[in-house]
This record gives structure tokens, sequence and C-alpha cells, in this order.
């Protein structure tokens, strides 16, 4: 560890892992909303043809 630290201080340091748990973040957000788009356009895709043979009936 002390030759991985040895160029970086620790205002760097901190940044890194700042910086590695925004990004974090932001991939769980996207991921989450990857998902809802996902629900979102299978309900349609499979509730849209359903509606119609109801409402035609």
């Amino acid at each position: 560890m002390e030759t991985f630290t040895a160029g970086l201080g620790l205002q760097q340091i901190l940044m890194i892992g700042l910086g590695i748990v925004a990004v974090g973040f932001i991939l769980k957000k996207l991921f989450k909303l990857a998902i809802t788009i996902a629900v979102m356009i299978a309900l349609v895709y499979y509730g849209l043809p359903l509606l119609q043979t109801v409402m035609t009936k």
C-alpha cells in the first residue's frame, strides 16, 4: 500500500475515492432508469394488443 500512496497526497486519494463513489451512484441511477423504461416498454408492447382485442369484442 505504501508504494501505491507514495506519489499521491491525502487530498488526491480522497478525490479519487469520491470520484469512484460518484460514478457508482450515477451508474446505479442509470441502471434503475433502464429497468423502469424496459418495464414500461414491455407493458405497452404486451398491453396494447390485449386492450385492442378486448375493445373490439
